[in-house]
């Protein structure tokens, strides 16, 4: 009697011990199995297109904050540089390679100067038109305004050029003319940036693959599916094993 109870407590133990795996596989096949969807329907789900905003995940990545950042405003726009993003309002940033210099409304465009180019803005954040060295602009530029008769105009180092009609033409210093002035960052504007910046480094499409790799555990990535690879061939064993014990028994005749 005693032997039976022994042997029926440990059937019990296994039965219990293969139970608590399996939910810890089902867990990761689960995990693995939505991952590899997604990442089958990327364009799909614009995994490319959203990024992620969470402070703990970006930590998670390491993103830093913004080095250099800067701030404008006109009327009806915020303009930030962080670093070599360009971001007017909420719409999608701009990646930029040069310095942000200032930014002015003007017939229902936003012009945005850079230190190498003139960027014309339309009302929904979409860039319509870059102004460069090849249409004459000059490389040194360090301010942008408005002057009297509602004209453009730029200021190199020793010159002044005036943007009529896209055109650039270089022009002698005039008054009064209303230059751009970044606006003063207060620690909410800072944040704001910040934030701004590092949520646009990492994209949902970057997540799901080092999710479904294992590479988002860092170091221990290749550890997490050791283990769960030895908890499947724990279930394998155990669950053939109480299938054996499990079999009805063949009575002889």
């Amino acid at each position: 009697m005693k032997t039976r109870r022994r042997q029926r407590n440990k059937f019990l133990s296994l039965y219990l011990w293969h139970r608590y795996a399996g939910l810890v596989a089902a867990l990761f096949v689960i995990f693995i199995s939505v991952s590899g969807i997604a990442l089958n329907h990327t364009d799909e789900l614009q995994l490319k297109k959203t990024y992620l905003s969470s402070p703990t995940l970006l930590d998670v990545y390491h993103v830093q904050a913004p080095t250099k950042t800067s701030h404008f405003r006109t009327a009806q726009h915020r303009i930030s540089q962080a670093d070599d993003l360009l971001f007017i309002n909420s719409f999608d940033a701009l990646t930029i390679d040069s310095n942000l210099i200032g930014a002015v409304e003007l017939n229902e465009l936003l012009f945005i100067g850079l230190d190498d180019r003139l960027l014309l803005i339309n009302q929904h954040g979409q860039l319509i038109e870059t102004i460069s060295s090849l249409d004459g602009l000059p490389k040194n530029i360090n301010l942008i305004g408005v002057n009297h008769q509602r004209l453009i105009l730029l200021a190199g180092t020793t010159n002044y050029w005036l943007s009529d009609d896209f055109s650039i033409n270089e022009a002698a210093p005039e008054d009064p003319i209303n230059w751009s002035k970044p606006t003063p960052m207060n620690q909410r504007i800072e944040l704001t940036i910040q934030h701004q910046y590092r949520s646009r480094i990492i994209n949902l499409e970057t997540l799901m693959l080092d999710m479904h790799s294992g590479r988002l555990f860092g170091a221990y990535g290749t550890l997490v599916f050791d283990l769960i690879g030895i908890i499947l061939l724990f279930l394998a064993a155990t669950g053939v094993i109480i299938w054996f014990k499990q079999r009805p028994k063949k009575h002889r005749s």
